[in-house]
């Protein structure tokens, strides 16, 4: 399978199934937002407006409560012979706008004696049953007669005219509520909306609607006793919507809680939306997402083309140039053009493996020379050091005779002087062939240093040179074998003080930090080229007259024994400075 196929392949699938998922999560959170906004629009309308209903009835309760203590209506004593009352009455009424259909007063005997409209007077008072009284008012003899078929469209409010000059009543004043007035609240409340508002009394009767249900449904007739309303509060749910006239309908219901001293008449108000209306934006975003799936779609496989391009390209020029490189033919890798970063990160990582690999080459050749020092070492060390070993006995035997003069004395320590430094030259080639294996405890590093410093100072002070101390590592505890680090640093202050010039310098700096301990030797001497820095670590390498070229060799073989590195910079003085970095986080015991 190509790649050009595998990705179109994956992101086909890969984006149908995320845009699936996400409509589908999408299209649920938000039809659930959306309905619990609505419903909650929809209960906070049911209870407001369940509440101006109980202020308008409180607002008439208190007109029957003030005026039935009002002087004039004491005139139903002698009938209202000057009609002083009657027009006080029409007063009221007219003054009320169209909320009374009527206000009058009757005697003891149920005689209309006063009345708004003066056709009334003289008649006994309606025949109107389902009287109740209004607790939490103050006034236990003031009733109410809520709307029903019996009565017309009105509520009647009763209430006892009391006796200003002795006991008992003298008859009682009617107030005759327009209906009207609370439906045109239910109209105002939804109007200009898909909504609909019904109100039902205590039994779950329903006693009004908004205008668009009360011209299309007869109320006498609806039936829903069923439907949950509740005790007290109010409350939000989805109910079938046939008794109405709609599929399914989000309803918010509320209960009258009263207004101040009016505990409310125990009615229930309903605020319902269909459902068609109210997740209709639900619907438009669905094909919203449909068309969005699409074009995603096609903008996938157009993108997974062209992607698959531009990572096959890249790939493709590796495999070349790996073939070549293995037929032996040394060209540079191809460079990344792709803005990928994977895809040139893999072109990078390529190009540090045949570093690597021109590396290990190198080194395979060191090993090489190693090997070579090795068997020259050994055969030194058998053939040389015991020769060396007469010469020089023989020589300090012949520096104890008295009688020598001065240029035989000189001839003798050259012989001696030589044979030592041969002696070393052999311990060296040893030492570099087969090196010690180390021994790790916890040092101080910083008094291993300074041990070095203080020995190499004398040294130091015959070529006018500052050893210079500059420790930042704020733990110097350094698991090593304490004898190399010591010959480590010894020899690189000793290569610096042979090519610092008077009053030079050599600074030794430590710092730790992240899992990793760093140690520079630097000087402001003439420095390494850069094109030598890479073979300097050679054996028999030396830039110094009489060196033998493995000093550097050996520093770098106990440094990296000790699980760190070295390379040769330049100082911050112009100098060479060798710094090495060792991981402390590398288990270099096993």
């Amino acid at each position: 399978m190509t790649i050009r196929t595998a990705l179109l392949r994956a992101f086909f699938w890969m984006v149908l199934g995320s845009i699936v998922v996400m409509a589908a999560l999408s299209f649920f959170q938000f039809r659930r937002a959306l309905q619990g906004e609505i419903a909650n629009n929809l209960q906070f309308g049911a209870s407001s407006v369940m509440q101006r209903i109980d202020t308008f009835l409180f607002s008439q309760l208190e007109n029957v409560r003030v005026w039935r203590n009002i002087e004039v209506m004491q005139d139903i004593r002698v009938n209202d012979v000057d009609k002083r009352l009657s027009h006080f009455l029409s007063d009221l009424r007219t003054g009320q706008g169209t909320v009374y259909q009527a206000l009058f007063c009757t005697d003891r005997a149920g005689r209309i004696v006063a009345a708004s409209d003066p056709a009334l007077i003289g008649r006994q008072q309606p025949t109107i049953s389902g009287w109740r009284k209004v607790p939490g008012m103050g006034l236990d003899d003031v009733l109410l007669a809520p709307v029903s078929a019996q009565q017309g469209n009105v509520v009647a409010l009763r209430t006892a005219i009391p006796n200003a000059f002795g006991s008992g009543n003298i008859g009682n004043l009617y107030a005759m509520l327009n209906w009207d007035a609370v439906l045109d609240l239910l109209d105002k409340a939804v109007a200009g909306g898909p909504r609909s508002a019904v109100l039902l009394d205590a039994e779950g009767h329903v006693i009004g609607a908004s205008q668009t249900l009360r011209d299309r449904l007869v109320l006498s007739q609806l039936n829903l006793k069923r439907w949950n309303v509740p005790r007290a509060g109010a409350v939000t749910y989805i109910h079938d919507g046939a008794a109405l006239g709609y599929r399914s309908l989000l309803v918010g219901a509320a209960t009258a809680a009263g207004y101040q001293r009016f505990p409310g008449l125990g009615w229930h108000l309903l605020m319902v939306e269909p459902t068609s209306v109210s997740f209709r934006p639900v619907w438009h975003l669905l094909w919203a997402m449909s068309g969005l799936l699409l074009f995603t779609l096609a903008a996938a496989v157009w993108i997974s083309s062209r992607l698959a391009s531009r990572i096959a390209q890249p790939i493709t020029e590796l495999t070349a140039f790996t073939r070549l490189f293995r037929q032996g033919v040394t060209t540079q890798p191809p460079l990344s053009t792709t803005t990928l970063t994977e895809v040139g990160e893999l072109n990078r990582a390529f190009a540090q493996m045949i570093e690597a690999l021109e590396r290990s080459r190198e080194q395979v050749v060191r090993a090489g020379k190693l090997a070579v020092v090795g068997e020259m070492a050994a055969t030194m060390a058998h053939e040389v050091r015991t020769p060396l070993g007469i010469v020089r006995s023989s020589a300090q035997l012949l520096e104890r005779q008295s009688d020598l003069s001065d240029s035989e004395r000189e001839l003798i320590g050259y012989i001696v002087s030589e044979t030592e430094r041969l002696n070393r030259l052999v311990t060296m080639l040893l030492e570099c062939a087969s090196p010690k294996p180390p021994v790790f405890k916890a040092h101080d590093l910083h008094a291993i240093i300074d041990n070095v410093l203080n020995l190499l100072e004398s040294k130091a002070q015959k070529g006018s040179v500052r050893l210079v101390r500059q420790f930042e590592a704020d733990d110097p505890v350094f698991e090593c074998d304490r004898e190399q680090i010591v010959q480590v640093i010894l020899n690189l202050v000793l290569n610096a003080l042979h090519f610092v010039p008077e009053d030079g310098r050599v600074a030794v700096a430590t710092r730790r930090g992240g899992g990793t301990l760093w140690i520079c030797v630097a000087d402001d001497g003439p420095g390494v080229a850069p094109e030598i820095r890479e073979r300097i670590f050679d054996p028999f390498f030396s830039r110094r007259e009489g060196g033998i070229g493995l000093g550097l060799t050996v520093v770098q073989q106990i440094v990296q024994v000790h699980g760190g590195e070295i390379e040769v910079t330049g100082s911050q003085w112009g100098g060479a400075s060798f710094n090495m970095r060792f991981d402390l986080t590398r288990n270099v015991r096993t």
